[in-house]
C-alpha cells in the first residue's frame, strides 16, 4: 500500500483537495463561539486581510507535511477494519494532533511571515484541542479525495 505523502504527490486534482481542506479550515474557525472564537475568527481576520487566499496557502503549504506525519496513522487505518479516515483519526484524536502540530512547528519555525507567526503563538496551547476537533473531518475529506 503507498504511502499518505506518495498518495497526496500523486493526486490528479490537488487543488479539489486543498480547496475541499481550506473550506473546512474556514468553516471550523468560523463555527467557534465564545470569546476563544472571537479570537481565533480576528486572527484569522487578520492574515486574510493580507492574503485573501491564506486558506488555500497554508492547505498547500503544509499538506505534505501533514501527510507525513499523518502517515503512521494512515498505515494503522489500511491495515484496520475501518473505513472512513476520519472516523480513525477521531478514535486517535490526541495522537493524530501531536503528530500534526510538531509537524507545522516545524514548517513555522522556517516560515518568514512575523505575522502567521505571531498569531500561531498566540493559539499555539489550544491547538491540541482545535486539532481534535478538526482532524475527523479533514480525514473524511482526504478519504474523500484520495480514495
Amino acid at each position: 500500500m503507498p504511502s499518505l505523502p506518495d498518495i497526496l504527490l500523486s493526486l490528479r486534482h490537488p487543488d479539489a483537495l486543498v480547496a475541499a481542506l481550506a473550506g473546512t479550515l474556514e468553516a471550523h474557525i468560523s463555527s467557534r463561539s465564545g470569546l476563544k472564537g472571537l479570537a481565533m475568527k480576528a486572527g484569522f481576520s487578520t492574515l486574510r486581510s493580507a492574503k485573501p487566499d491564506i486558506a488555500s496557502r497554508a492547505v498547500r503549504m503544509l499538506l505534505p507535511e501533514i501527510g507525513k506525519a499523518l502517515d503512521p496513522l494512515y498505515a494503522e487505518f489500511t491495515r484496520s477494519q475501518s473505513t472512513d479516515f476520519g472516523a480513525f483519526l477521531q478514535g486517535h484524536g490526541e495522537r493524530a494532533a501531536s503528530l500534526v502540530i510538531a509537524a507545522v512547528d516545524a514548517r513555522l519555525a522556517q516560515a518568514s511571515s512575523a505575522p502567521a507567526k505571531a498569531i500561531y503563538k498566540r493559539f499555539r496551547g489550544q491547538a491540541g484541542e482545535e486539532l481534535q476537533q478538526l482532524l475527523p473531518t479533514m480525514g473524511s475529506v482526504l478519504s474523500t479525495h484520495i480514495g
